[in-house]
């Protein structure tokens, strides 16, 4: 099944939140920003090294963010300074939580994590950025393997792991899947931009 996909079945799934969240007339922004309410919560509990608690509200941080987007549908209240927000919010939460496993107890458990930390964040924001600044340019930019929901997903599975066996390693691993697929989604999404301003007469056609 192709990400996408995936990613229609997981709406399909919350739709029935969406409906509810819609109907007691809570505006999409303000349910952006109680996701990364919880997600600052979840940090909280990652660096004190309670990863199980981190993990389960991580992810309900996660699933309150997958709302906003339907919310805004729903309403019709869909607007750029609303994807904005919600960009901003999302980068946010990474920060805070790859900053919880540098400063807290994983990192004091293992300190590689002050090198491995940056690296997969650097790589998490230069996904978004190449998209971004793709997109800026008119070109589509989303394809890749290490999206936000893949980073997620791998995020939240590590901590479960970590918490089960009583070790930070699984997180260790995680952030050197995260930081060698995020980098690597960077540059495929560069050389993307590259081949497709060729093809339309930009840049290489004025060289």
């Amino acid at each position: 099944m192709e990400q996408e996909e995936l990613r229609r079945a997981g709406r399909r799934l919350l739709e029935p939140a969406v409906g509810l969240l819609a109907r007691m007339g809570i505006a999409p922004s303000a349910v952006t920003l109680a996701g990364l309410a919880v997600t600052g919560l979840a940090s909280w509990l990652v660096c004190r090294g309670e990863w199980l608690a981190g993990a389960a509200i991580l992810a309900a941080g996660s699933v309150l963010d997958a709302l906003d987007g339907g919310v805004a549908r729903k309403r019709g209240m869909v607007s750029r300074a609303g994807a904005v927000l919600d960009s901003t919010c999302d980068r946010v939460g990474e920060l805070l939580v790859f900053t919880a496993l540098m400063a807290g107890e994983a990192g004091r458990t293992l300190p590689v994590l002050i090198w491995l930390g940056p690296a997969a964040l650097g790589g998490s924001f230069m996904v978004s950025y190449t998209r971004a600044r793709a997109e800026g340019a008119g070109i589509a930019c989303s394809s890749g393997l290490m999206t936000r929901t893949e980073r997620l997903i791998l995020l939240v599975a590590s901590l479960v792991a970590a918490g089960v066996i009583g070790s930070a390693e699984p997180i260790e691993w995680m952030l050197i899947v995260v930081a060698a697929g995020a980098w690597l989604t960077a540059v495929s999404r560069l050389v993307r931009v590259f081949r497709e301003d060729r093809l339309t007469g930009g840049y290489g056609q004025r060289a």
